[in-house]
């Protein structure tokens, strides 16, 4: 007896495309939002080096991850699920200490990591992710 998978290929591809949009269209919203910029003002503090260093080495190495994650490499889910909860702690750095989201910008930002946790769920989860990292019986066999 077959059984499909709960979850295909073409949702967790999904999943992390439209997480990705979803971010990119909060920022954008708050970009494009007065008050934020009139918050940013008094509240704006310089970023040290190191934080701007930080930043762009979790922001590449995520989208690495991300990238692995949509070609399937079993690499990728290991290191998007271990380092799930430590990349959370970005928010600690000190210029990352307010932060502001408008009505629309908060809905999108939210729904990105409601997509997240859903992405790292499935990839706990063996009867969920397992179907999408095994290869296929005709795959193996033609190499």
């Amino acid at each position: 007896m077959k059984t499909d998978p709960v979850i295909t290929k073409n949702k967790f591809r999904l999943g992390i495309i439209f997480s990705l949009i979803f971010s990119i269209l909060s920022i954008i919203i708050d970009l494009n939002n007065e008050i934020y910029w009139q918050i940013d003002e008094l509240v704006y503090q310089e970023s040290p080096n190191w934080e701007w260093i930080t930043a762009v080495i979790l922001g590449t190495g995520l989208l690495v991850v991300l990238i692995g994650l949509l070609m399937f490499k079993y690499w990728a889910r290991n290191i998007y699920v271990y380092m799930f909860f430590p990349c959370l702690l970005i928010y600690l750095l000190p210029s990352l200490s307010w932060t502001f989201y408008s009505g629309f910008a908060g809905i999108f930002y939210e729904l990105s990591i409601i997509l997240s946790t859903l992405i790292w769920g499935i990839l706990i989860v063996p009867s969920l992710y397992q179907p999408l990292f095994e290869k296929r019986n005709s795959e193996i066999y033609e190499k």
